[in-house]
């Protein structure tokens, strides 16, 4: 008896929420953090590199490669990679090429583009200045004696 007045009273009670006003629909949607991953590649430290550098030199410039394939010892990629709320907003890539030790050419992706070879400014050789001869200088000045002896 008990157990059908409880029944009985839920039912009731289920069919009294139908009578209230729809609420709106709220869109709740998991919190999405902002995402920065890779070496931050900025313009002024790209600009730097040159083919005929060093690998110290490049890690000097841009910090440890992002990637580093032991099957692909000549290659190194930095890569950026920064989301927002889960959208992508920038994308940036470069990979260095080195023949032995010394840079042997650069390649930049910004966002979904494909890889361009970076072209290096070329500079013109600076004219080496002509050398003039100097006369050595004689000091008509004798020289100074070290303390506790006599200068002759």
């Amino acid at each position: 008896m008990r157990t059908l007045v409880l029944i009985s009273a839920l039912c009731l009670g289920l069919a009294g929420c139908k009578s209230l006003p729809s609420l709106p629909k709220l869109s709740l949607t998991p919190y999405k953090i902002d995402i920065q991953q890779g070496n931050v590649l900025d313009q002024d430290a790209v600009a730097k590199l040159k083919p005929g550098l060093t690998r110290a030199q490049v890690r000097f410039i841009m910090g440890t490669p992002l990637v580093t394939d032991i099957y692909h010892a000549n290659r190194w990629d930095y890569v950026y990679i920064d989301k927002k709320a889960g959208k992508l907003v920038v994308q940036r890539r470069v990979v260095v090429f080195f023949d032995g030790d010394v840079v042997k050419s650069l390649y930049q992706q910004i966002g979904e583009s494909q890889l361009v070879e970076l072209q290096t400014p070329t500079v013109a050789p600076v004219a080496e200045p002509v050398s003039t001869q100097v006369a050595p200088v004689t000091s008509p000045v004798a020289p100074i004696a070290a303390p506790g002896t006599v200068a002759k």
